[in-house]
């Protein structure tokens, strides 16, 4: 799907086998968002079979995907052809508004 982050088209990946949101490097720099090294960190599984310790995320990232705003923390990770992968803690922010047999938000 397209969405917005500063002002800037992005694409974005909604995922519901994925716990956490994450949004790529590359947009961090571009958009002037704050990049954070998280207390924790955590080993995240990618699609390539391959395993990446996550240790930054940006606590606070307001994005538009739709009519819809949304400010939500999201994790570092590099994407690929995607901006942004919105997970579950996404989804459950957006219970209501989430309509998957049409395809709408």
């Amino acid at each position: 799907m397209e969405g917005k982050i500063c002002y800037q088209v992005v694409s974005i990946l909604i995922d519901t086998t994925s716990n956490y949101s994450y949004i790529s490097n590359d947009v961090i720099d571009k958009c002037g968002l704050n990049k954070e090294v998280h207390k924790g960190s955590w080993l995240v599984q990618l699609a390539i079979c391959t395993k990446k310790i996550d240790h930054y995320w940006v606590r606070s990232c307001a994005f538009e995907l739709n009519v819809v705003s949304t400010l939500l923390p999201l994790n570092i990770l590099l994407l690929g052809s995607y901006v942004m992968l919105l997970g579950m803690d996404w989804l459950y922010i957006q219970k209501n508004k989430v309509e998957f047999n049409d395809m709408a938000i």
